[in-house]
């Protein structure tokens, strides 16, 4: 079986077919998807599923990174991806943004697909100077500098804003999400259009009794589990500082933290700062999430903004209870009180509160999780996923004939 990341290149799971405008016979369609890293975040995995399911006999796919360790090369390349560097050495690059426009031209891209950062301006600027017939962006998640009305953050956010009027169409994960970019950025909401995350209706959790074997793992009892980029808008900190409430009512009990980002550092400081650094166990990167998830006890997602989330879906599809903040689009994924728990954000004190509750009733953790299990894989199916974003492919270039 697959795991984590890599289990989205299982050749065994079936690929979206479509009908329209590129039929049979016709020519298939390239479409060539802009990201700023191929590092293991959210919009990167999100963007490997949606690859790895479409059908490869109508859709020649490309995948450019502008920067960083290609640390999801292969995946991609798994997926059925022709993966290309673009070798950004500062945000404003000339040099990358031309080799984008001539790689855009040179391989008669017709559809440019970006995703976050200044992925969408470098990839929606050059898809309509190398000719593209259309360009769609995804917004994942909203970023903190859109609060921030600094003169150093002002040049990036016209940028973006060009981004907007070059996008034929701008797909968001939430309505949560789409809110905000109304509100704060002024995008129309008839440019935008809803599609969340999916999940692999094909995988599986590992039993409990091997996934406990999974290497890295401590014999706490009970185990927390957070999986996700460490990274301050995650709200892992946040975590850590109600952790000590927890063990209070817990002693045996412990947290391990999976993913890896610039935070790394400073929350491993605030571990040893508040003397839990033995009951916080930070992972790594793992390739082995369903190991992970069927390893721990309760799941938490402590963001402090949140486009969707695609571990708490994985999470919930796993049947574990969870924990999660009540912001941006984890309402619409997770029903508090039917299928998790909400908290305020920034709160370590409730926070803590709803973890020790569930712990201490596990018949309503497992009414909690047989619940999430159930409406996650209802709702957010993958191929439901796909076959929305082709719909929307087809439906630009039909406009464009």
């Amino acid at each position: 079986m697959k795991t984590g990341a890599a289990r989205a290149t299982d050749g065994a799971r079936p690929r979206v077919h479509r009908a329209g405008p590129a039929g049979a016979g016709d020519a298939p369609i390239r479409v060539l998807h802009v990201l700023a890293t191929l590092l293991p975040g959210g919009s990167e995995i999100s963007v490997l599923r949606l690859i790895s399911v479409l059908d490869p006999g109508r859709y020649q796919v490309r995948v450019a990174w502008l920067r960083g360790e290609p640390v999801l090369e292969n995946e991609f390349r798994a997926a059925g991806a022709d993966v290309v560097p673009m070798g950004m050495r500062a945000k404003l690059d000339p040099a990358c943004f031309l080799r984008l426009v001539r790689y855009v031209a040179r391989e008669r891209i017709d559809i440019v697909h970006t995703h976050m950062d200044v992925a969408d301006f470098y990839g929606a600027l050059a898809g309509r100077l190398g000719g593209a017939r259309c360009v769609v962006a995804t917004k994942h998640a909203p970023d903190e500098f859109r609060t921030r009305r600094t003169w150093r953050r002002y040049p990036f956010m016209v940028l973006e804003r060009l981004a907007y009027a070059m996008e034929d169409a701008v797909i968001v994960v939430s309505e949560g999400l789409a809110s905000f970019l109304e509100e704060t950025e002024h995008l129309p909401r008839r440019k935008m259009v809803v599609i969340g995350h999916g999940i692999d209706e094909t995988s599986c959790v590992v039993p409990r009794p091997q996934a406990r074997q999974a290497p890295g793992l401590p014999a706490f009892d009970p185990l927390l589990g957070a999986v996700g980029r460490l990274s301050p808008e995650k709200g892992q900190a946040v975590l850590l500082r109600a952790l000590p409430a927890i063990l209070a009512a817990f002693p045996r009990g412990g947290l391990v933290l999976a993913g890896e980002g610039p935070s790394r550092r400073e929350l491993e400081a605030e571990a040893l700062r508040l003397g839990i650094a033995d009951r916080a166990v930070f992972l790594g990167f793992r390739r082995d999430v369903p190991a992970l998830l069927g390893a721990i006890d309760l799941f938490v997602q402590p963001s402090i903004y949140e486009g969707f989330g695609i571990s708490l879906l994985e999470a919930m599809a796993a049947g574990l209870p969870i924990v999660a903040s009540r912001v941006g689009g984890i309402p619409e994924v997770v029903q508090d009180g039917a299928t998790g728990v909400l908290v305020p954000p920034q709160d370590p004190a409730a926070l803590a509160a709803a973890v020790v509750r569930l712990l201490r009733d596990g018949d309503a953790a497992r009414r909690l999780g047989e619940a999430a299990a159930r409406g996650a894989r209802a709702r957010y199916s993958l191929q439901a996923v796909a076959a929305r974003v082709e719909a929307l492919y087809r439906e630009i270039l039909e406009r464009k004939r």
